[in-house]
């Protein structure tokens, strides 16, 4: 029996809170990809089957465990979970495991998350993936940093820290 402290969960979405575009990303942030890497590196990062499709490659440095409902599914270095509670129970003992998506594995770890790391992309786009509905009066804003764009940014963005105002409901951190 293992024992999850804290769960995380990292995003960047738009004004009007899409995420995604035809399996990628709708705008280049290279700070945002800096800041993930920061936050993730060295941690378990849990990710739905189509978001590591997206992706391609495990990313070096993390545990990658991928929430997928394809009983066969394997990927050499990775670590298969069937469902988010068993994602959330390979994590361990890991001290900042994160949720990096997409829009279904992040609905159903939000119940356990207690810190969200969102990158606000200030535009409004078009997209096919949207973030989860959040009710952000329950969460309290901790740390904000706002950024103009620029060549290797094509959006102004802010960093937002998110922590959970009261507990994560009846859902258990013990597996």
């Amino acid at each position: 029996m293992s024992t999850l402290q804290k769960l995380s969960m990292i995003v960047a979405a738009s004004e009007n809170n899409v995420i995604g575009m035809k399996g990628d990303m709708p705008w280049r942030l290279s700070e945002d990809l800096k800041r993930f890497k920061r936050l993730t590196m060295g941690h378990h990062i849990i990710m739905g089957r189509k978001t590591f499709d997206s992706i391609g490659r495990l990313l070096p440095g993390r545990t990658t465990v991928i929430v997928t409902r394809q009983t066969e599914f394997e990927i050499e270095g990775a670590r298969i979970a069937h469902s988010i509670e068993d994602a959330i129970s390979i994590c361990g003992q890991d001290d900042a495991p994160l949720v990096t998506g997409g829009a279904e594995i992040y609905r159903l770890a939000l119940p356990w998350v207690s810190e969200i790391h969102l990158t606000r992309v200030h535009t409004m786009l078009e997209g096919d993936t949207l973030l989860p509905e959040i009710d952000w009066t329950r969460w309290e804003l901790v740390d904000r940093s706002w950024h103009a764009s620029d060549e290797k940014n094509s959006f102004d963005y802010s960093f937002e820290t998110h922590r959970r105002i009261a507990s994560p409901g009846a859902q258990s951190f013990i597996r």
